[in-house]
């Protein structure tokens, strides 16, 4: 076959998308499928049946068949990315024996009843200043969680996988995973890009063994053909070849740039991050990793916001019912509709400021993190508060920034945006000004996909690299310039937004000491 395309699955956090790509990068057909993105149970559980997401996924894939009437033989080659940070546990036959556990699954292992560590890591951890973030790690891994609750699991458990590694074995009958899907509360030394040695601090944190461990290699690894199962499920040919890319921000964040040098990548999606490419590793805040890359042995220096623009979405839900009902009779998306209604609100949203570091973490935010929203006055409305989350998402990512830029040596001359913040020309004229940089969308809405694709062309030997494949498949679409008299406003604004957290984190301290 002469000509060659590539399908591109990505499971998101609301929908699963298939897309054929072709070797220029364009996308020639696609189907995109709600998804739940977990079920709701007790307080902070994010979990999902794994059928239920591997019928998900074969749906996308019917669907994009039969809608665009392709023939199967076209495809010569299929690779996945998934969301990050989700976990199940498989039995010995590569069986699920537990409920997806989704990366916004917020619940924690009580601290009381975590095993104690050797005396000397936990002198070792004192030394340095890090016995309370270690603590925190230790209560979000979900193998702590579930070694409380749930023991017989975990012990019975014959491999801990990822999210990306249970699909990749429904899709290859192997169970492998990539390198570059590797960000999880997991025993992965980021430093060396493989599970950690075997006197590592991280066995004794992690209630999981090496065995349990599944196999990793790098991008564009070929795997082998598809299953059989997945063939008669999809209507894929079976010599449809399966290569391995990576979790879907590693995809995105690679397509957008990350690794040029001068060029960071802001990703604006439900989780909100920016992140630049580094060939050896480097920390950006001390002891916070920085995640494989999909070029073998380059490192991605990321600051994630997990609740990014999400936000919008959240306050959307809770207090806007009547612009839900305006955008439908305008045959509008809410979020356009009210990307529509907020251009007439003057930068800095007249001193309503939202600071959204709403998601503990371990390094950035701490422990101790909570969101909060400063300067009520009564002439603010709903569509203020619209505009300050937006704000508070750029102004957060712009502290990183600088901080990236500062701390690597890494001068950021451009701001290429990818995810679904990406879609609104109100939203990209804001990062341009607060971020006083020009910022560039490329010409493909599902950067992540894409990445995948690449990694289909380069083991199917169209280009030789992933650097080369990039160069060749992903287009910049435009290119927006700060307009100055409001930028020099935006950097004024930012001063006083950065502080915001400071000022406010030993009230966040006290608020989780009293149990709140």
């Amino acid at each position: 076959m002469n000509v060659k395309h590539f399908l591109a699955l990505d499971y998101g956090t609301q929908s699963v998308r298939a897309i054929i790509f072709d070797k220029a990068g364009k996308a020639l057909y696609q189907s995109q499928i709600k998804v739940e993105p977990f079920v709701d149970g007790e307080k902070g559980s994010a979990e999902q049946n794994p059928e239920y997401c591997y019928q998900k996924l074969v749906e996308s894939v019917r669907r994009l068949l039969t809608a665009n009437n392709i023939d199967p033989s076209l495809i010569t080659s299929v690779a996945l990315t998934t969301q990050r940070a989700s976990s199940v546990l498989l039995d010995n036959k590569h069986k699920p024996i537990s409920p997806i556990f989704m990366w916004s699954d917020t619940r924690l292992a009580d601290e009381t009843k975590l095993s104690t560590m050797s005396w000397y890591f936990r002198l070792a951890f004192k030394v340095v200043g890090m016995t309370s973030r270690i603590t925190f790690l230790r209560k979000a891994a979900k193998v702590n969680y579930l070694k409380e609750h749930k023991p017989e699991l975990i012990d019975f458990a014959d491999k801990v996988a990822l999210f990306s590694g249970y699909l990749t074995h429904k899709i290859s009958a192997k169970l492998i995973d990539s390198i570059a899907s590797q960000v999880a509360y997991l025993p992965f030394d980021y430093q060396r890009l493989a599970w950690a040695e075997s006197l590592s601090w991280r066995w004794q944190a992690l209630a999981c063994n090496r065995k349990q461990m599944v196999d990793l290699v790098p991008a564009t690894h070929f795997i082998g053909n598809i299953c059989a199962n997945f063939a008669k499920d999809t209507g894929l040919e079976p010599t449809t070849k399966v290569y391995t890319a990576g979790g879907d921000k590693n995809c995105e964040m690679f397509a957008g740039g990350s690794g040029e040098r001068g060029i960071a990548n802001v990703s604006l999606g439900s989780a909100a991050s920016i992140s630049i490419g580094l060939d050896n590793y480097q920390e950006t805040f001390r002891y916070m990793p920085s995640f494989p890359s999909l070029l073998e042995n380059q490192h991605i220096n990321e600051v994630q916001l997990e609740r990014g623009f999400w936000l919008l979405t959240w306050l959307i839900d809770e207090f806007g019912k009547e612009d839900k009902d305006k955008a439908r009779l305008l045959g509008k998306s809410v979020e356009e509709y009210i990307c529509t209604e907020i251009e007439n609100i003057p930068a800095g949203s007249e001193g309503l400021m939202l600071s959204p570091t709403w998601s503990q973490g371990v390094i950035f935010p701490g422990p101790e993190a909570k969101g909060s929203i400063v300067g009520f006055t009564p002439k603010h409305t709903r569509f203020h508060l619209y505009r300050a989350a937006i704000e508070g998402v750029l102004f957060t990512l712009k502290a990183a920034l600088i901080r990236l830029e500062k701390k690597h040596n890494f001068p950021i001359a451009v701001v290429r945006i990818t995810g679904g913040g990406s879609k609104s020309e109100q939203v990209l004229q804001m990062a341009a000004n607060i971020f006083n940089r020009p910022v560039e969308t490329i010409d493909v809405d599902e950067a992540s996909a894409l990445r995948a694709a690449m990694c289909c062309a380069v083991g199917e030997k169209v280009y030789p690299d992933l650097v080369s494949a990039r160069d060749n498949m992903v287009k910049i679409k435009e290119r927006i310039q700060p307009e100055q008299s409001v930028s020099d406003q935006y950097q004024s604004l930012y001063s006083a937004h950065s502080k915001i957290y400071g000022k406010l984190k030993p009230i966040f301290k006290e608020l989780v000491t009293r149990g709140f």
